[in-house]
């Protein structure tokens, strides 16, 4: 129970902390098409807490200790973190690297179903993400985010049947929207498509 009251409340925080109200000029004109030096870096310190959220989610999605509710709600908060239609690429090295993409939706449940691959699988990350400077565009701002994630997967006698480290980056997105929360128009940051950018295997105990 204390896992789903903390998931409950990790996204409503998230959708009171993401929000913040349109910038006003010295003569108390409401500005909706441009932030401020400052909002723009509380914006990247806000994306970087984003991301590590989702990460947090990732981690309780794949790990097959937790319960079923748990993880559900896990991946129902891992979506709205991101725009509508994301994708997202997954990659593995064998014999050569391997890139597959998936809408994300489709991605956070084959991650649950891992489980059936493998006996117990663990996420892990390395470092904050690293946010990248605002680019201004007709609609908001958009960024890019890396962060560096940790795979493993064992077997049913403890041993490593698969590891490896992974490079992704994300798009970000960050523009005045309706906040159904506030009921009105607010600055938001929504993640975006993910794509691997490097993959780092590491050969199984025998």
């Amino acid at each position: 129970m204390k896992y789903v009251v903390s998931l409950v409340l990790a996204g409503w925080l998230a959708s009171v902390a993401q929000a913040q109200p349109l910038p006003v000029t010295k003569g108390l004109e409401v500005r909706d098409d441009q932030l401020s030096e400052k909002q723009l870096k509380d914006f990247q310190q806000l994306t970087q807490q984003k991301v590590a959220e989702f990460q947090r989610y990732l981690s309780i999605i794949a790990d097959p200790s937790q319960s079923g509710q748990v993880r559900e709600l896990a991946i129902e908060n891992a979506q709205m973190l991101f725009l509508p239609d994301s994708r997202m690429q997954v990659g593995s090295v064998k014999s050569k690297l391997l890139v597959k993409e998936y809408p994300l939706t489709v991605y956070l449940r084959r991650l649950r179903n891992l489980e059936k691959k493998y006996f117990d699988v663990n996420i892990t990350f390395y470092d904050l993400a690293l946010v990248g400077d605002w680019e201004k565009t007709q609609t908001g701002y958009v960024t890019t985010a890396t962060y560096f994630q940790h795979f493993q997967g064992r077997g049913k006698d403890g041993r490593m049947q698969y590891e490896d480290k992974t490079v992704k980056q994300l798009g970000v997105d960050l523009r005045n929207r309706k906040d159904p929360f506030y009921a009105e128009h607010r600055w938001t940051v929504l993640l975006g498509d993910v794509r691997v950018t490097e993959v780092q295997p590491k050969k199984p105990n025998q």
